[in-house]
């Protein structure tokens, strides 16, 4: 029974796919009914208008023209100029030649396809319904029948004797008498011609080529500006340097203020070590003279200079913070070789 259930799910599933797929091929419902042919004829009319144009033509219609002749007379020589299609042979014939399809707004395209000495190129034209025509349309025909009964004969007979001998006009019908009659005397059609574009058929081959370069020039300029950019960004350290003087002058007086700092240290601590070698080398004096010599230095030891104690114990400190900020030896090297390798007190 579950099998049988499965089964049944699966054909019903595959017959809905199969009624969507017949669905989506059918032809598409356009915006507004017209006469495909009227169209296509216009079509083909506007296409030989403007497919090849002398200098003051373009001129003008490039630019005091309608939009439909400006994209029309820039297509058609943008697919000159840079398709290189070759001089103007004619309209395809077939039943790939034409298509109909919806646009914006309301709007139907017809694009027609011409053939060129290179490549085939397709006109695609965008026609607004004309809402105004059935109302012109109408009032034609009143007229004509108005004429007809001065003459004393139907409308029918009126239309054949006044424009029989009209090659532009259809006469199999009234209704397409006056559709032909309304555009030949007024230019007036059920839709009205919007704007046109032409673009050059390529072959897929030569898409996926053009594909293919176009991918690797927008890397490769993509590539470049990132490089470019990189290197920009390292220059930016130097802009303190090159548009701030104050700064330069600053740092100036900082490395001249510690280069001055460290010499006088150095000084000190010379002259320290060869008043140490003194005592030294100076008998030892009686316990009065030393008390009596200490009570008159006594005044002098308020100068923090002359302790050669606190004197030595900032110089180590000095110089085990200017040794660098990693944890070393007890005993640490400064830049110009001087190592302190004992701190004694004063005598």
């Amino acid at each position: 029974m579950k099998k049988k259930f499965s089964k049944m799910l699966i054909l019903s599933v595959m017959l809905t796919f199969l009624l969507s797929l017949t669905a989506c091929g059918g032809e598409e419902e356009l915006n507004y009914e017209f006469d495909k042919d009227a169209m296509q004829n216009y079509t083909k009319e506007l296409i030989s208008k403007y497919n090849h144009t002398n200098e003051m033509e373009q001129d003008y219609y490039l630019t005091d023209g309608t939009e439909l002749q400006k994209t029309a007379v820039s297509g058609f020589l943008a697919s000159e100029s840079t398709d290189h299609v070759g001089p103007y042979i004619g309209f395809k014939e077939g039943s790939d030649a034409v298509s109909f399809s919806n646009g914006t707004d309301g709007k139907v395209i017809c694009s027609q396809v011409c053939n060129y000495q290179n490549r085939d190129v397709k006109v695609s034209i965008s026609f607004k319904q004309n809402k105004a025509f059935e109302i012109d349309k109408e009032k034609t025909y009143n007229n004509m029948v108005s004429q007809a009964t001065q003459y004393g004969v139907d409308v029918t007979t009126y239309v054949t004797q006044m424009y029989g001998n009209y090659s532009e006009l259809d006469m199999t019908s009234m209704d397409k008498f006056l559709d032909s009659y309304l555009a030949a005397a007024y230019d007036e059609r059920p839709f009205e011609a919007i704007d046109c574009e032409v673009s050059a058929i390529y072959s897929k081959k030569e898409l996926i080529t053009q594909a293919g370069k176009n991918t690797a020039i927008g890397m490769g300029v993509v590539f470049t500006v990132l490089i470019f950019i990189s290197f920009i960004i390292s220059l930016l350290k130097y802009l303190p340097m090159l548009f701030d003087s104050e700064i330069r002058k600053q740092r100036a007086m900082d490395k001249a203020a510690e280069a001055a700092a460290k010499k006088k240290t150095e000084e000190m601590i010379i002259g320290s070590r060869s008043e140490d070698k003194k005592a030294e080398e100076k008998p030892a004096a009686e316990p009065v003279k030393q008390e009596s010599l200490a009570k008159a230095a006594a005044p002098a030891d308020k100068n923090l200079m002359n302790d050669k104690e606190l004197v030595a114990v900032i110089t180590a400190a000095v110089y085990a913070a200017s040794a660098g900020a990693a944890r070393g030896p007890a005993y640490t090297a400064s830049n110009d070789k001087l190592i302190v390798r004992s701190i004694r007190r004063a005598r």
